[in-house]
Formats: C-alpha cells, structure tokens, sequence
C-alpha cells in the first residue's frame, strides 16, 4: 500500500498539471446530473488533493479549480434541467428510476433556494437538486448566487481534509508521528463534523 501511495504521490509530483486538470475535471463530474451518480468525483478529488499534499505541491491551485469546477458542474445541470423540464421524466434514467427526481423535487420544495447550497453535501441530491432547480424556472441569478457562495464551502470540506490526511501519511512515512498524529486528528474531526452535518440533512430530508 505504501508503495502505492509513494507512486501516486510521485506521479503527482512529477505531473502538477495532471493533477490540477482531474482535480477540475471531477469537481465538475461530481455536481453534473447522473454523471454524478455514476461516477465517484468526491474520492477522486480528495485522493488527488492528498497525494498533491505528500509530494509538496501547494493547496491553493487544487481549491481554486475545485471551487470553479464544482460552479459549472451545478449549472450545466441547472441548464439541462431548464433545457429539457418537459422531456427529463421520460429520459433514462429518470424513466426507470422517478425517485432521481422525486426525491430531489421534495428537497427543493422544501429548502428553496437553499437547497442548490445544502444538496452539495448530500449523495444523489447533489447532482439532482439543481436539474430540478433549472426544471422548477428557478431564476437564474438566484440560483446562481447559491451556486457559487455553496461551492466555496464545499471545496475547501473535501480538499483541506484530504490534505491533512496526506501530510499525516507523509508524516509516517518520514517517523514524525507527532505531526502525524495532530493532521490524522484534523481529519477525524472533519469526518466527524461531515457525519454530523449528512445526518442532519438527511433528517430533514425525511
């Protein structure tokens, strides 16, 4: 396993760019309707954001094209929702699976404009709210201003933790395991924080 994470680590290292362009590319797939659904760009972005912290690189590039990718993710969304609200229920997936948009319709009714911000944090909706924000007419300056405020919160939630989790394994691997010790507790108190935050939305959810 070490030797995989030294790769990756090295791979990064030597390819800065590489990493900046999939750390954008899954911000955006994360937030794009079923892509999102599919494919796991939260994992991606954060193994990305931690193997950039183990070879040295700086955090900052990484949340700036997070926080941009994540920004057109959820419009490219909320416009394919706007585009296509008469067609949508009769699309797959949303033809074999309604709940993609049923659940996502009770979210949004219930929270408004707040939901394109707090949908960031939950599974499914966070690809979903916003297609059906754009299918509900949502204005667009609305949505947009929830976009782009959610989408500085959202960024830094994945990218620093996974920061902190590679600096703790760099620490390791170097013997410094006071160092070690104090990042891997930054992390556990995010998962925490996270934990708390996803069962409170999913409590109101219900």
């Amino acid at each position: 396993m070490w030797s995989w994470i030294a790769d990756a680590a090295q791979l990064v290292s030597d390819h800065p760019g590489l990493a900046i362009f999939i750390a954008f590319a899954a911000a955006i797939i994360e937030a794009v309707a079923v892509l999102g659904v599919l494919i796991p760009g939260t994992p991606i972005l954060m193994a990305v954001a931690g193997a950039a912290a183990i070879a040295g690189m700086p955090m900052l590039p990484i949340l700036v094209v997070s926080i941009i990718g994540a920004v057109i993710g959820d419009f490219v969304s909320f416009w394919f929702g706007h585009r296509y609200s008469l067609h949508l229920r009769q699309m797959w997936p949303f033809r074999t699976r309604p709940s993609l948009i049923g659940g996502a319709e009770i979210f949004f009714h219930r929270y408004g404009s707040m939901s394109v911000a707090l949908c960031r944090f939950v599974p499914v909706l966070r690809s979903t709210v916003p297609l059906v924000a754009g299918m509900a007419g949502m204005r667009r300056s609305r949505f947009l201003i929830a976009n782009v405020c959610s989408a500085f919160v959202w960024a830094p939630a994945h990218v620093l933790p996974a920061q902190f989790a590679g600096l703790s394994i760099e620490r390791i691997g170097a013997g410094d395991w006071t160092t070690a010790t104090l990042a891997g507790g930054g992390v556990l108190l995010a998962a925490v924080a996270a934990w708390y935050g996803h069962r409170i939305l999913r409590a109101r959810r219900m």
